[in-house]
């Protein structure tokens, strides 16, 4: 793909507002390329300029500073209702948009009913839009732009306004037109689909552009960016490469209690890798001090992956057969196995529990994080997303002839 002539540039775009009587620069000298077929994500915190950004590409405001430059069809859904006349039909604004994206009233026709079909909304084409709901303008906006003859598409949040079973649709629309060559912008803070949908994606903050690359990595400097800066703003800064630690310890050691102190935890392995895939095996060692020589201690973990949805929580004190056991003071070693082909890729958090004598002291949410690539058998589902992905037993069997 990155043989390809670029379909849209940007170069040097910086936009700049007023504000309390004092200037800032929403968009900051950014700059990057978009070639044919190419899905790239943008994400960042809010303020950072990604919906300035699309804004400025979709011609809705112009640009202080820089050039975009474009081949092609260029359309955009980023605000609920944006191109629609309020005061006509659902039927109306189909062909008010499809004529403005240079459709001829026959192609419009013929087009018609696979646009209704897939908006879902045939009961409604006769009623005005500004009566529709937030989600219907969205099914129809999206329709519309799925059956233009773009070559450009940008999608901000709104796509998250859907419900899920036209969000699927939506997705395998996207998946669709990026196959037939469409190149695609899309905002989200759903990171769980820029990791599993996009080819790249970008990282902006104050309007800057931090990061262009993998969207893997790019998900992970933006997680330790937001860590180092907890409860601040990301500074503005040019990171010249990413670090590549695949386990990084996010709590400061040692977790105490009164009973039992968690000294480290680390993410060991037998075998030397360069990085961890969702085919390997993951072992999480905790070491450990007894202060006290009564009573039983107990250790568990639970993951949470992009979006921050708890995938897993597991103990050992948790088995219906555990029974609690005296031990005296001194070191320990706990391990935890997590097995093979289980999670998908991404970035994860781990949380400990710790607990003394099956009861629940201390709760800490994020100890450490890691990453996990996709391997290459992955990648026949990619872009199915899911949020784990074992590989499960399959069995055929040849009941007729």
């Amino acid at each position: 793909m990155s043989d390809q002539k670029a379909i849209l540039t940007v170069d040097l775009l910086s936009k700049e507002f007023q504000k309390e009587g004092k200037s800032f620069l929403a968009l900051d000298n950014v700059s990057f390329d978009l070639r044919k077929g190419e899905l790239l994500g943008v994400i960042g915190r809010n303020g950072s300029g990604k919906s300035t950004l699309l804004k400025v590409l979709s011609q809705i405001t112009s640009p202080t500073s820089g050039e975009v430059t474009y081949e092609g069809q260029l359309t955009s859904i980023i605000d609920i209702g944006t191109g629609f006349h309020a005061d006509l039909s659902g039927e109306e604004n189909i062909y008010l948009s499809a004529l403005l994206l240079g459709y001829s009233k026959k192609e419009i026709k013929d087009l018609y009913n696979d646009i209704v079909k897939f908006s879902g909304l045939e009961d409604f084409m006769q009623m005005p839009v500004k009566h529709y709901s937030s989600g219907m303008y969205l099914r129809l906006a999206f329709s519309i732009a799925f059956h233009s003859k773009i070559s450009i598409l940008l999608l901000d949040e709104v796509i998250a306004v859907g419900d899920s079973d036209f969000k699927r649709k939506c997705y395998a629309k996207i998946k669709d037109l990026k196959a037939r060559g469409t190149a695609i912008i899309l905002v989200s803070h759903h990171l769980e689909l820029i990791v599993e949908q996009c080819d790249r994606c970008l990282l902006l903050d104050d309007g800057k552009v931090l990061i262009d690359g993998n969207p893997l990595d790019v998900v992970n400097h933006y997680y330790e960016l937001v860590e180092s800066n907890e409860g601040a703003k990301i500074r503005s800064v040019l990171i010249p490469e990413l670090k590549n630690d695949e386990f990084t310890l996010l709590s400061k050691m040692p977790l105490k209690t009164d009973h039992f102190q968690v000294n480290l935890v680390e993410l060991i392995s037998d075998e030397i890798v360069n990085r961890r895939t969702t085919s390997s095996e993951l072992i999480f060692r905790f070491h450990c001090s007894k202060v006290v020589d009564e009573g039983s201690f107990e250790i568990g973990i639970y993951l949470v992956n992009m979006n921050g949805i708890r995938v897993l929580i597991d103990s050992y004190g948790f088995r219906n057969d555990y029974k609690v056991t005296e031990l005296s003071a001194g070191e320990y070693s706990v391990d935890v196995i997590i097995p093979s082909d289980l999670l998908s890729a991404g970035v994860y958090r781990i949380g400990v529990l710790l607990c003394v004598n099956r009861e629940l002291i201390q709760e800490i949410e994020s100890v450490a994080k890691f990453r996990i690539f996709p391997d290459n058998e992955s990648s026949i589902a990619r872009g199915m997303g899911s949020v784990i992905r074992p590989k499960l037993d399959w069995k055929i069997d040849h009941l007729t002839k």
